[in-house]
């Protein structure tokens, strides 16, 4: 190899460079907190080494070699960072991760503040308006407080924090930063303004917070644009039109449409009588609301509960709770756990590589999922789901249950309404089917188990292909039975149903027990089918009419058929 190809890589020795740099200035406590940022963003470290490689490819121009050392590396690198993801996926340590400290000379700095000495100055102003005046305040770096006051005006406080070591020229700053209030005029809807000169001030890099506590006339509408800093609105009466960056926004007990948009940091709403949009990064808590929710949130947890209204959520890689909505709940939750309940309309959920709960639906279920695990109980609707490469457990279901999975297992107990399932190469148990009901499974290269302790008055059918088929039924069961497989063999233990072979491959079972009735038709390749009564099975493998899950004997079942 020439000496050429072994030159190493540019962009490596650079990484190198300033990952020390980093570590120089944090020993002297200057810059972020490193490893609170190396946890979210360690995946650029894998496209900077990949980087790496494609311009040695390009500078060399013989290929590339990954040496062991580097493979080992990568290796650790890759456990690293899926391991402190993981443990940073917490809500408790992800909300510290979310505020970004930094640490210079020893003390901890957040977004919109500074270190050394403060000193804090307090001004008032009025304004005089009429009780249907729109209000839009404007501010940044500092909280906002409102709340109702007199029906003819606005009353301001604003608490001025200037950072500086000496206390009078703190004072002279503070001096300079003032209350600005006046009508927009019709351009902006006649609203009425109130910020601060903090805009005609940034060329002199002074270091300073305002918080405002503003009390306002309790029907009118407001508009808040923050950044950086809190906002917090109660018992008004109006519209709302919120929004903040990297600090909390609370809104509680007010009457009227609100909008909220918030970044960062967690979103409260509680005690409205109104509509409810939500657009957030953080986490959202939004309680006992009259009327429709609509939620957008990414990364972060989402709870929703006591809605008399419709609610619509959107979440991304993280979790959602839904908890007693009246009216039609939709959610798309990509990479987050769901759980819902106590839900009296119409429930619609996709959701993808997590898992699914849902408890207590008095109304239709409609499932879209994904690399997941799926739990049903106590659901008084229809189910209707389309699954791929999932785990479904179902107990309960007082209506039908229609599912089209792939790669989907499927483990049902009691259920009231027809049944049909399709999937592949997963093993389907249905416990506890509905006598009058029909049923219809299909699947490939996976077993089938269908077990009733009612008497059978609705068709049974059961395509399979590659996987065993097991049916339990009632000694006493009257019905017309065609059953075929294919290099396999059929047994039946209930009386005058014999078996026969035909043409030596195709074991085949066709008959009527008793009077007859429904008609079932169990079909596989290269697998057994297997025809019992339940009562042969012994006591202790005999599920209670209402099982809380499968019983034993079709587990055992199960997993014989699948050796």
């Amino acid at each position: 190899m020439s000496l050429r190809s072994r030159r190493p890589s540019l962009l490596g020795g650079l990484l190198w460079t300033v990952l020390g740099l980093v570590f120089l200035l944090r020993n002297f406590s200057i810059g972020p907190d490193f490893w609170r940022i190396v946890v979210r963003y360690w995946p650029i470290l894998l496209i900077l080494l990949g980087l790496g490689k494609v311009i040695d490819y390009y500078r060399q121009r013989e290929g590339v070699a990954l040496r062991f050392g580097e493979v080992f590396g990568l290796l650790l690198l890759i456990v690293f960072g899926a391991v402190a993801s993981k443990v940073t996926s917490s809500p408790g340590v992800r909300d510290l991760i979310s505020e970004f400290p930094f640490h210079i000379r020893g003390n901890t700095v957040r977004i919109g503040e500074w270190p050394g000495n403060s000193y804090s100055f307090d001004e008032e102003s009025t304004y005089a308006v009429a009780g249907a005046t729109p209000l839009r305040i404007e501010s940044s770096y500092g909280a906002v407080s409102v709340s109702p006051g007199s029906d003819k005006e606005i009353r301001v406080r604003l608490r001025k924090v200037v950072f500086h070591d000496e206390e009078a020229r703190a004072k002279e700053i503070a001096g300079e930063v003032k209350l600005a209030g006046g009508p927009l005029g019709a351009a902006e809807s006649n609203a009425f303004l109130v910020k601060t000169n903090r805009d005609s001030l940034a060329s002199k890099a002074y270091r300073f917070r305002t918080d405002m506590e503003v009390s306002v006339p309790k029907k009118c509408s407001l508009e808040v644009r923050n950044a950086f800093g809190e906002v917090r609105v109660s018992n008004l009466d109006g519209k709302l039109d919120l929004q903040t960056t990297h600090k909390a926004l609370d809104v509680r007990d007010c009457t009227g449409e609100i909008r909220i948009s918030n970044r960062y940091a967690d979103s409260v709403v509680m005690n409205i009588i109104g509509k409810v949009n939500l657009d957030a990064r953080g986490r959202v808590t939004v309680e006992t609301v009259k009327g429709d929710v609509e939620v957008r949130n990414e990364y972060s947890a989402t709870e929703i509960r006591d809605v008399d209204g419709a609610v619509t959520a959107t979440t991304t890689e993280s979790s959602i709770v839904i908890d007693k909505v009246t009216k039609p709940v939709v959610i798309d939750a990509r990479g987050s756990q769901v759980t819902v309940q106590n839900v009296a309309a119409a429930l619609k959920v996709t959701s993808s590589h997590r898992r699914v709960k849902i408890s207590d639906a008095d109304s239709s279920v409609t499932l879209d999922t994904r690399y997941g695990g799926v739990e049903l109980s106590n659901i008084k609707g229809n189910v209707e789901m389309t699954s791929n490469s999932d785990r479904v457990n179902a107990d309960d279901l007082l209506g039908s249950l229609k599912a089209r999975g792939t790669g989907t297992s499927f483990r049902i107990n009691t259920v009231a309404g027809p049944v049909e399932i399709a999937t592949t190469h997963k093993e389907v148990i249905v416990n506890d089917f509905s006598a009058s009901s029909k049923v219809t499974v299909t699947n490939e290269y996976g077993d089938v188990t269908l077990a009733s302790g009612n008497l059978p008055k609705g068709d049974i059918a059961v395509h399979n292909r590659n996987g065993e088929i097991a049916l339990f039924l009632p000694e006493e069961s009257a019905f017309q039975i065609e059953a075929r497989t294919r290099d396999g063999r059929i047994d039946s233990n209930f009386p005058g149903l014999e078996p026969a072979e035909a043409g030596g491959e195709r074991g085949r079972l066709q008959g009527r027990v008793r009077t007859g009735g429904p008609k079932i038709v169990l079909e596989t390749e290269y697998s057994n089918i297997h025809v019992r009564t339940r009562e042969s099975e012994p006591a202790n493998r005999i599920s209670k009419p209402r099982p809380s899950r499968a019983p034993k004997d079709l587990r055992e079942y199960s997993r014989r058929s699948s050796n």
